[in-house]
């Protein structure tokens, strides 16, 4: 795989291709860019980088199908499908290469196994690799093409008029000209109705190879390509091998749907030929002769046609056939459950036919055949009659029979009646078009040759001796280009809604070679004799070509001329259609046409639609949305600009392949086609010249026709025109032309890929400019052009023109003036132009302001319409060094940053930079939508991600960034603050560098460049980011490092608290930006439930010590504080934060490496022994030291003796609303059972720790979810603690082995109190699924509410409470899992996964629970106790951090349990519980990625509702999902493959 020429295409969960928005629809395109010389035949073109999210649902079992060849050597087959294997991890996102050795049209599709157990596919995704085009050797842009069209049979009998022709256009500087086809042609002259596509034209080439003899001289004698036209879809009506393979067309026998057609077509023939004879005119004057024509056509042509017959059942034959079957048809048990029918049905005959119908037809019922051909299923209709209505077939049934079937007939002459109004109505306008109108031929007298109207199909008597009559081709005005109107799907040519051309043959392909076996043959040979000669092909009525047709004979044409140029012009009147085409076929570009525009407006818009991106457009930049591999490669140079190197770059020095996205089909934009009108008809001639000049400008390849330079007044027709191009006295724009292509020219050599060109269009009036620029350069030319619509242009002047922060001059400016007329044209052997000539314009005014930075243009009092004047300009700062200085030196400024340093450069919400900067500084203000986020970039990339992937110019914040510098001061000025911190310094004197060599730049790009600046700057210190993580982290998907930056971002530095009381350090936060300063910043079973997943999975050992030491110093009571407030005034009102932390320290021995010393660390202790409450600065303060082993120990010991204190300094300025009661806090041990009761109803003390607050509602002082006894999370925990320390004893690591129980009963030793725990746990905490096995178990039967479950609590003051459906039992689950009956546990998962998991969090309550109240409003103050000032916060919101937990024991008991959760080793997940796991996090996917904070919430409420109150980013919400992640990790992964 190269880098090089490597585009990373990134696929959604259902394998859709991520794509931008920008460019609304599109096609995913490969760039036209050439290999090194040097390059061997094995060297791919591209390789396409397919990334698919790890553990994604199409991973699952998952297979790619390409029909990209593996090497170079096996040639490209579209149907030949290779299996690429995708590899299912939970952690690692799967790249599969596809190698592209060769232009054309390439697909894959996926297939996987679903939720159901069904092997799904995809559709399949198409990209495009554009060719390559050389011309002596020398690369040509697709965006350089100039191309000029001619009619071949106009250039003169000999090849040396030809020559003539070249020379002229040549001097224009084309580089392409388009042939129309050169074959031999048919009877009517057109170059598009072919006698024979094997054979070109007779009277200039002797064989093929003088053909090729011309083209080779047009490549080296006048530098120029060779496009032809290749017709597909028709054939000239004379043409001789027609006769020998009428199969070929559609006729009687390959088309028999066409029968009723052709038998109209006839009639029509025949009565066009007895005009006269019947007595109707012959040729039409007024409405009124028409009229008697139509008159005449229903009574002689449909009149005797009989057309219904085709349409309709014929009742009386039915009826008979009917009779003699009915006594041999039969009935039995199966026939009456299929047919037998309600009274209600059998009453309604509408029903009832309507049911015969549908059981006794198939899909060809409703196509058109033969006279007579519509019938029933005679069989079952019998058997639906007799199991109705008796098996008796008497009058009565006859007349049911009758009656059924005039009823299906309804309809069925509904639709002849339609169409026979539609026939007349197409007739009529037709015959009045062709006859009468003034815009049309006025074709005169109706005679045998000149018929009436033209005939829809060639007669004639085929090799074979029989008739035939074969449908001729044409258009059908907003036709589905997907549907074959010839076919059996369509009855166009029945109804005359076809613009037939009489002189074509349609040709019919059917579904492949075998349905016509000659014409694909013959079709071949036409292809391979022009592929090989030629350049390019434009698909002649591409719209209407088949999609496999094209793809079978443009696949074949590659096999001859692989960097085949294909162009098309399509009329699908849909971009998405259009986009269709282009990827099946490969189209290289799209014609369109300014000459299409009808009025200056449009054409602007058209203009704009070509031009390229709009000056200062967005450059796509990696942001939070990709992954960082700690171990990508990093290249400075790489992201450096060399047009000459035909690379496909990186953005930044990180080599983040360039990302594969849809971009708009190119363009081939003509300032005028070969069959449109020229103009001189269409607008003025003086028009000629800025129409040109604007789409010279434009950044595609462009085209004209020959004619439209020198001045032809008329679109000439193809048919019967036989003059030849005049190349001696037409001049017209020819020289302005030659200057404008030379511009396109050195426009060209600069842009490589789309975001090199920009541009900017305005419209005044009759004035359009046009600044087309280089994006890396900064230079540009600037067209100033005056339209003529029409003669009657008004006076109009333009204001002058100001050049903002760029500098001009003038170029050249013209006027065209034309000096004769139309009747000054009487040659007849020679097509001439209108007389016109150049004028050279002068007198404007250009300056330049050196203060203001701005050129002005003033134009001359003489600047008429048709006048075009073109500067050069020069962006001012702009140079081919600023990209690359841009792009460039982020990694080495960012490599002496730490995750601590880079807390502050991405992040930092609006109260952490307050309390730093002491007052000063916030987060920036955006106007109209206000504050970002963060002040770091994290704020930033948040805001610009959605802008860069939309192009959004107008967003707000864009303009904010173009009307001052504010933005890029504030991104520099703000990191003063933190200049101490590691690193800082040098990303802030990048960032002074980068910010200010843009702010010299013009205001309208700062945006561009400000994003480009700031998602560079990102990418390099996510990437720093990563390489500090853990492997675990650094290496693993993008989800996975944006929890993972979770970290980075709750871990401040504050001047106003930390975690400890005499040093500031830093410090984690719950949440932010609720919980972000002072006291409410630390809290105990916030940051020892965040602490495995923030700081240990991510390798940030040192800060998880330095937490896990700093709250071990404030032990008291046996209790670790829930708030910590730097450990100045602790607050001990939390019954679980103790057993969190002892959870914490047994995840850090067992992670970290030699973890165990930990055991052995000595804090000093905050308070005295005998828990005394003393103030920070009291002697008796950090007066005495105990280790971490016996902090352990003591928890154990005070909890085994019994808790029972009143909170130090208890009362309103504690905690306002508590009850007196609720600040005494009792906790002991049932030593019966050995599980931890605490609390009271009066206070909460684990983390559903809401406490009434509302007046109104009475609920003051009323814990909204109390939890008193014995809570199972807390029991979980005490388990794995007992656990963890019998472990450590096993090892020599504890010297403590028992505890005395309450009041002096004795002691227990550890061993014992986990077995006592292991005998109890399940029998008092579960509630089995049968009623009848509740006496195994302590249950209350009466109280039940949900079985199959564990209770919340045991014991508690309120027995109901016991039995409430809550996900606290996972932490229990994942704690200690030893405790659960691993059935009894999945079954209790599945239930919750269904009851409780929203798609954000798990619902803290059962929704059956009476107590349910899913929406938390903590402003709400009403009457309502359950809801009123938030008290229902722990009743039914979800709240995200308990889903890690969740998800974890869903993990280990499915492994367990379920056969489908692990592979066939029994040693790994299965991808099944794989994707199972993915697609339970969804939702905190698409969070993480689309919330401006990064991060995932506090709660929601009900169903994942967003809730106004949560903390939008929190702690625990992401660290439970790394523990999950963790797990799988250090499980199931091979860590050596990781290295």
């Amino acid at each position: 795989m190269n880098l090089k020429r490597t585009l990373l295409l990134r696929l959604s969960d259902n394998g859709e291709p991520i794509t931008s928005s920008s460019y609304g629809n599109g096609v995913l395109t490969l760039p036209s860019l050439p290999l090194p010389d040097d390059s061997s035949d094995s060297t791919p073109m591209y390789t396409v980088r397919i990334l698919i999210a790890a553990s994604s649902p199409i991973a699952r079992d998952g297979l790619i199908w390409t029909n990209c060849p593996p090497d170079h050597i096996i040639p490209f087959k579209r149907d030949k499908f290779y299996k690429k294997i995708v590899n299912s991890s939970f952690h690692k996102d799967d790249t599969i290469d596809l190698n592209l050795y060769k232009p054309g049209s390439y697909c894959f599709y996926l297939s996987f196994r679903n939720n159901n157990e069904q092997l799904e596919t995809t559709r399949k995704f198409y990209f495009v690799v554009l060719p390559v085009l050389k011309l002596n050797n020398n690369f040509l842009q697709l965006n350089s093409i100039a191309m000029q069209s001619v009619i071949s049979k106009w250039m003169g009998p000999t090849l040396k008029d030809w020559d003539n022709v070249f020379s002229k256009i040549s001097e224009k500087n084309y580089n392409m000209v388009h042939f129309t086809p050169l074959q031999h042609r048919g009877e009517s002259n057109s170059p598009y109705s072919i006698y024979d596509q094997l054979e070109f034209d007779p009277k200039l080439f002797n064989n093929k190879e003088d053909v090729q003899k011309m083209v080779t001289h047009l490549h080296k004698h006048y530098g120029m390509l060779a496009l032809t036209d290749i017709v597909f879809n028709h054939t000239a009506n004379n043409s001789n091998w027609l006769r020998q393979h009428p199969e070929a067309g559609y006729n009687h026998q390959t088309a028999p749907h066409l029968i009723s057609a052709i038998q109209l077509d006839g009639a029509l023939i025949e009565f066009s030929r007895n005009l006269k004879k019947w007595g109707y005119p012959t040729e039409l004057k007024s409405i009124d002769d028409l009229f008697k024509i139509m008159d005449g056509i229903k009574v002689h042509v449909l009149g005797s046609l009989k057309l219904w017959e085709y349409y309709v059942l014929n009742v009386q034959d039915t009826l008979n056939d009917v009779e003699k079957l009915w006594s041999t048809i039969n009935i039995d048990s199966k026939d009456s459950q299929l047919y037998k029918q309600s009274p209600d049905c059998i009453e309604n005959i509408e029903d009832f036919a309507k049911f015969v119908l549908e059981n006794t037809t198939d899909s060809s019922f409703n196509t058109l055949s033969t006279r007579g051909a519509k019938h029933l299923d005679l069989k079952i209709l019998i058997k639906i009659l007799k199991i109705n209505f008796g098996e008796i077939y008497n009058d009565e049934n006859t007349e049911r029979i009758h009656k059924i079937l005039d009823e299906i007939n309804l309809p069925l002459y509904g639709e002849y009646d339609d169409d026979i109004s539609e026939i007349l109505e197409q007739l009529f306008n037709r015959i009045k078009y062709l006859r009468l109108d003034e815009n049309g031929p006025k074709q005169g007298p109706i005679t045998v040759n000149s018929p009436l109207t033209e005939p829809y199909f060639t007669r004639f008597k085929g090799a074979d001796g029989e008739s035939y009559a074969l449908a001729n081709n044409g258009w059908i005005w907003n036709g589905n280009p997907l549907v074959d109107f010839a076919s059996s799907q369509s009855k166009a040519y029945l109804r005359r809604e076809v613009i037939v051309w009489g002189d074509c043959v349609k040709l019919r392909y059917g579904k492949g070679p075998k349905d016509s076996p000659y014409l694909w043959s013959r079709m071949e040979k036409y292809i391979e004799i022009n592929a090989t000669i030629f350049d390019g092909f434009r698909i002649d009525n591409c719209h209407s070509t088949p999609l496999h047709v094209g793809e079978y004979f443009l696949d074949h044409a590659r096999k001859f001329n692989p960097n085949l140029y294909v162009v098309a012009e399509l009329f699908s009147g849909s971009e998405q259609l259009d986009c269709l085409f282009v990827e099946r076929l490969a189209i290289s570009s799209l014609i369109r046409e300014a000459m299409q525009a009808w009025s200056e407006e449009e054409l602007s818009r058209l203009i704009h639609k070509h031009g390229g991106r709009p000056i200062g457009s967005y450059k796509f930049v990696p942001m939070d949305n990709f992954p960082y591999p700690s171990d990508i490669s990093v290249d400075q140079e790489y992201c450096e600009y060399n047009p000459e190197s035909n690379q496909v770059h990186c953005v930044s020095e990180i080599n983040i392949p360039k990302i594969l996205t849809a971009t708009p089909p190119h363009a081939l934009f003509m300032d005028c086609t070969h069959d449109n009108e020229m103009p001189y008809q269409k607008r003025t001639v003086e028009d000629t010249l800025p129409n040109a000049a604007l789409v010279s400008l434009c950044s595609s390849a462009i085209g004209s026709v020959y004619g439209y330079d020198e001045i032809y007044p008329h679109l000439l027709d193809l048919v019967n025109e036989k003059r030849t191009y005049d190349t001696e006295s037409c001049i017209g724009i020819g020289p302005v032309k030659s200057k404008l292509n030379e511009i396109r020219e050195k426009i060209s050599k600069k842009s490589i890929d789309i975001e090199d060109s920009e541009m900017h269009v305005h419209h005044e009036g009759q004035f359009i400019t046009f600044h087309r620029t280089d994006v890396k350069s900064g230079s540009g030319w600037y067209l100033i052009a005056r339209m003529k619509f029409n003669e009657d242009s008004n006076e109009q002047e333009l204001p002058p023109i100001i050049l903002s922060q760029s500098k001009c001059k003038l170029n050249f400016a013209y006027t065209l003036e034309r000096v004769g007329t139309i009747e000054d044209l009487h040659d007849d052997l020679k097509i001439e132009g209108i007389p016109t000539k150049l004028i050279e314009l002068k007198g404007f005014e250009v300056s330049y302001d050196e203060k203001e930075q701005q050129s002005k243009i003033i134009l001359p009092k003489d600047f008429p319409a048709g006048s075009i004047a073109i500067f050069e300009t020069q962006q001012n700062g702009v140079d081919l060094s600023l990209d690359h200085f841009i792009r460039s030196g982020a990694m080495k400024a960012t490599a002496n940053v730490t995750l601590q340093s880079l807390n502050p450069i991405m992040y930092h919400a609006a109260s952490e930079e307050l309390d730093c900067s002491g007052g000063k500084e916030g987060t920036y203000n955006v106007p109209a939508i206000g504050n970002l986020v963060y002040c770091g970039l994290q704020g930033w990339i948040s805001e610009l991600r959605k802008i860069v992937f939309n192009n959004d110019l107008a967003h707000p914040l864009s303009e904010n960034l173009r009307e001052g510098t504010w933005a890029l001061d504030y991104v520099v000025n703000r990191l003063d603050y933190y200049k101490d911190e590691p690193g800082v310094v040098d990303v802030q004197n990048w960032l002074r560098s980068r910010m200010n060599r843009i702010k010299v730049l013009p205001n309208y790009l700062r945006p561009s460049y400000f994003a480009l600046i700031i998602g560079i700057l990102y990418g390099c210190c996510r990437l720093r980011a990563m390489q500090l993580m853990s492997i675990n982290i650094g290496k693993s998907t993008t989800f996975v490092q944006s929890l993972g930056l979770v970290s980075v971002q709750m871990m401040a530095k504050v001047n106003s608290t930390s975690i400890f009381p005499d040093e500031t350090v830093y410090a984690m936060a719950a949440g932010l930006p609720h919980f972000s300063t002072n006291y409410m910043r630390c809290w105990g079973r916030d940051i020892f439930i965040s602490l495995r997943g923030l700081l240990l999975t991510t390798g940030r050992f040192e800060e998880a010590k330095e937490h896990l030491l700093a709250f071990a110093k404030t032990l008291k009571h046996g209790m670790i504080p829930n708030l910590l407030d730097a450990g100045r005034n602790p607050r001990y009102n939390a019954r679980d934060a103790a057993w969190f932390f002892l959870q914490a320290i047994q995840d850090y021995v067992n992670i970290v490496p030699n973890g165990e010393e930990i055991l052995k660390e000595k804090v000093s202790r905050r308070f005295p022994l005998d828990d005394t409450w003393v103030a920070e600065d009291d002697i008796r303060a950090f007066s005495y030291s105990s280790t971490i082993e016996d902090i352990i120990y003591e928890i154990l010991k005070r909890h085994a003796s019994g808790i029972e204190y009143r909170e130090a300094n208890a009362g309103p300025k504690l905690d306002r609303v508590m009850t007196d009661d609720g600040f005494n806090v009792e906790v002991h041990v049932d030593w019966n059972t050995g599980l931890i009761h605490g609390g009271s109803q009066n206070n909460c003390g684990t983390w559903m720790d809401k406490m009434g607050e509302s007046e109104k509602a009475g609920s003051v002082g009323v814990p909204g979810t109390p939890r008193d006894g014995a809570a199972i999370e807390i029991n979980g925990l005490l388990k794995s603690t007992l656990r963890f320390v019998i472990e450590l004893q096993s090892k020599g690591l504890f010297k403590y082995t028992q505890v005395s129980k309450t009041d002096g009963k004795g002691t227990i030793s550890f061993e014992e109190w986990n077995q006592l725990l292991q005998d109890n746990f399940e029998k008092k905490f579960y509630i089995p699924l049968d009623p009848e096995d509740d006496k195994n178990f302590d249950v209350d039967s009466s109280i039940v509410n949900r079985r199959g479950i564990y209770k919340d609590l045991y014991k508690s003051g309120k027995p109901y409470e016991d039995y409430q459906f809550r996900p606290n039992f996972a932490v229990a689950m994942v704690a200690a899992p030893e405790l659960f009956t691993p059935e009894y546990a999945t079954h209790c998962l599945e239930l919750a996964d269904e009851i409780l998991r929203g798609p954000l969090g798990m619902a803290t309550l059962d929704p059956s629970d009476y107590n349910y109240h899913p929406y938390y409003i903590n402003s709400e103050d009403s009457e309502n106790f359950a809801t009123s000032k938030g008290r229902n916060y722990h009743q039914g919101p979800e709240w995200a951090w308990p889903e890690g937990y969740f998800l974890r024991a869903y993990l280990h008991f499915n492994f367990l349990t379920n056969p489908r959760a692990c592979n066939e080793h029994k040693n790994k997940p299965s991808s099944y519980l794989y994707q199972q796991l993915y697609q339970r996090l969804s939702k905190q996917r698409d969070e993480i990625m689309n919330s401006p904070w990064a991060g995932l919430p506090e709660l929601t409420n009900r169903d994942g509702e967003f809730c106004q109150d949560s903390s939008p980013t929190q702690a625990w919400s992401a660290a439970t999902l790394l523990d999950l992640f963790y797990d799988l990790w250090s499980s199931f992964e091979d860590e050596d493959q990781w290295e």
